[in-house]
């Protein structure tokens, strides 16, 4: 097979949906469709390339360089096993976001640059494919930063809306400090083997400064991936984003981060480096914990399911950090096991979180607002989205047959089987990411039931609501293609098994098929200490069975039943309405006095009087919450770095172009001292 002309076919097609829309500027909606279908095409290529190679076995596969006129410096594009895996992701993630799109973008039509949008769109896509392919630094970092600023203009694209000016500031701000640590780390990295060529970080030594490099990664990669503290951004940029960018950052942009740290830490990590992974273990599991507790306050659709991307990129990071600890350990078994599992919820995340930001956008397409307040009854007006945005749910909240409960049970294998090793730092830390990860799973399902129960049931809260009708058909294409992926993967789990192993093998030289037990309907990796077979297909058939039972069982033995019509009891009232209904605040009271330190609350009460105070005009009740690292961390940072520059800019900015001179010129002896010292 010729992966040569797959890759460059994928290029060409990308490009072609991103200039498709400007050659047709006065028929935006032909730009659009045309745009689109490349951008589709291009993704079943990928879905093709990616799985040809994942089901061949390890490869090295694809392997192109091209020589630049500047020393020490190769573009290099490589496509291995963990690419491969990356790169599926994304396909598939981007065909049904490409689908949708050809709706959803409809709304803007006349009233943005549809054309720019998809100009952005597709060179988004392609600047995540160099990230993912690239085999050198330099070509890595040039892409790295390519994506963060092509994903800044997406969130801006509603550019006039104070709050989306600030999510894009706030996101730039915060991407490129990330930024700045990986350059430093790459810096060090270069000093170390002397080479920009990812193949040769395996020729590692040990060195005083390699922790070093582990930290400035983890905080470079930890920023763009938005965990638990460097999260700030992600709660600002995806509300403000378009929905299908949304679905596109949450889904597979932040996984570039974990592929970063796959592909960098991994191969640096030996015996004696066991920290490394425990503290990844922490911060997914405070990531974990934190995320759903704070996505259960939200009332933004959008916001909410931002909280919820940290929460699942924690558990991605638990089952990472137990890689990185059990390889440092020596144990390979469980290194593979735990690793396999990390990618299996990073793919299980790009479909589920994918489908919920499209459903997303498909309640805003058809009501203008993302407040939940302000919704109700949407089951009645759009059933298909309604379904699309349950199944969905139910695959986060990780209930079986679905998906993530797949992967979230292959995590919780992996940290039972670390409770054997002989670290008790790493036994007790696996006890608390058992706990955490188990409160986190009953938490997001009690997150969705007031999603689901206040958007979609009841009487509509707002005029928007009672007016909503179904979305166009490509964008209910684009949801149920990764709703129906939430199924046939937690039905069927062991092809992307087989494709895991491709993946272990080729970075750890260990198979994770010669432990794992189950057909091809299911997979489970038995232990030593318990019992740890179960089959979501069986789980599946049991449950219809289960409910077949139950429905004879009660047809049999109630007899005859008639049909009564009747109004509901309402305490006296006329008739029931809206405002005699749970409210999304009303509904997470018992948690906000439960974790008020958490939280910490602060509640308004606004009475306008009327005739007496006994009937007043009007009554407002505002709670608010608090975050802690934004009031606590980031608040008193902003504010030092604030003073510092206001006490320093009269030094620095002269407007004296002789001290500028003098300022270039010390910096440039400074870098000659430092190169000649350690030479």
């Amino acid at each position: 097979m010729n992966y040569g002309s797959l890759l460059a076919g994928i290029l060409v097609l990308y490009l072609a949906g991103a200039f498709a829309a400007l050659i047709c500027p006065r028929n935006v909606r032909l730009g659009n469709t045309l745009s689109q279908s490349f951008s589709s095409m291009a993704s079943l290529l990928g879905i093709y390339l990616s799985g040809s190679l994942l089901l061949q076995g390890p490869t090295r596969g694809l392997v192109y360089s091209h020589v630049l006129n500047v020393p020490n410096i190769t573009i290099t594009v490589t496509i291995d096993s963990l690419s491969a895996f990356f790169l599926l992701a994304l396909s598939i993630l981007t065909l049904a976001v490409s689908i949708y799109s050809r709706g959803y973008l409809s709304h803007y039509y006349h009233q943005r640059n549809v054309g720019l949008f998809n100009l952005l769109y597709n060179f988004f896509i392609l600047t995540m494919i160099s990230v993912m392919t690239s085999g050198n630094i330099i070509f890595f970092l040039i892409s790295w930063e390519m994506m963060s600023l092509l994903s800044y203009f997406l969130v801006v694209f509603e550019g006039e809306s104070r709050e989306n000016q600030r999510a894009g500031l706030i996101y730039l701000i915060m991407t490129h400090i990330g930024t700045a640590f990986l350059v430093i780390a790459f810096m060090l990295l270069y000093q170390t083997t002397h080479s920009f060529d990812q193949s040769q970080l395996h020729l590692w030594v040990d060195s005083p400064v390699k922790n070093w490099i582990f930290i400035f990664l983890l905080v470079g990669f930890g920023t763009k991936a938005g965990v638990i503290p460097f999260h700030v951004w992600l709660p600002y940029a995806h509300p403000a984003a378009p929905s299908n960018v949304s679905a596109l950052m949450s889904g597979i942009m932040i996984k570039t981060a974990v592929y970063g740290l796959m592909r960098f830490v991994l191969p640096m990590i030996t015996p004696g480096y066991e920290w490394w992974g425990l503290a990844v273990l922490l911060i997914g599991t405070a990531s974990t914990f934190l995320g759903v507790a704070y996505a259960l306050m939200e009332h933004d659709i959008k916001r909410l399911l931002a909280y919820h991307s940290i929460e699942n990129i924690g558990i991605i990071f638990i089952g990472l950090g137990l890689s990185f600890y059990a390889r440092a350990a020596g144990n390979q078994t469980l290194c593979a096991l735990s690793l396999a599992a990390s990618l299996f919820h990073l793919l299980n995340h790009t479909v589920f979180k994918g489908a919920l930001f499209l459903g997303a956008g498909s309640v805003h397409y058809a009501t203008r607002t993302k407040d939940l307040e302000k919704l109700g009854g949407l089951m009645k007006k759009m059933p298909y989205t309604g379904f699309f945005i349950l199944i969905a749910s139910l695959a986060i909240s990780a209930i079986p047959p679905f998906n993530g409960f797949v992967s979230e049970w292959l995590t919780y294998q992996a940290l039972f089987a670390n409770l054997s090793s002989h670290s008790t730092a790493s036994q007790l830390l696996s006890i608390v990411a058992v706990a955490m990860l188990a409160m986190a799973g009953a938490m997001a399902a009690y997150c969705f039931v007031k999603l689901l129960g206040v958007a979609f049931l009841g009487l509509p809260r707002s005029r928007q609501a009672a007016e909503a009708q179904e979305v166009p058909g490509s964008m209910k294409t684009g949801m149920g293609v990764l709703v129906m992926l939430c199924l046939v993967l937690g039905v069927f789990p062991r092809p992307v098994w087989v494709m895991l192993d491709a993946v272990t093998r080729s970075l750890l030289g260990q198979s994770i098929m010669n432990g794992a037990q189950g057909g091809f309907f299911y997979i489970y990796f038995p232990l030593e200490t318990t019992v740890s077979a179960l089959s979501p297909l069986m789980v599946l058939l049991a449950g219809i069975l289960l409910f077949v039972a139950v429905g004879l069982l009660v047809k049999l033995l109630g007899g005859k039943f008639g049909q009564r019509r009747y109004g509901t009891w309402d305490c006296g009232f006329d008739g029931l309405n809206a405002r005699m209904q749970y409210s999304a605040t009303g509904f997470t009271k018992p948690l906000r006095i439960v974790f008020r330190g958490l939280y910490r609350p602060t509640r308004e009460l606004r009475i306008e009087e009327g005739a007496s105070r006994y009937y007043p005009e009007s009554t407002t009740y505002l709670v608010t919450t608090r975050s802690v690292f934004e009031e606590y961390i980031y608040a008193p940072l902003i504010s030092a770095f604030t003073k510092l520059a206001r006490k320093t800019r009269f030094i620095i900015q002269t407007g004296s172009i002789h001290d500028y001179l003098i300022y270039i010129f010390l910096t440039v002896v400074a870098l000659l001292l430092y190169n000649g010292f350690n030479n």
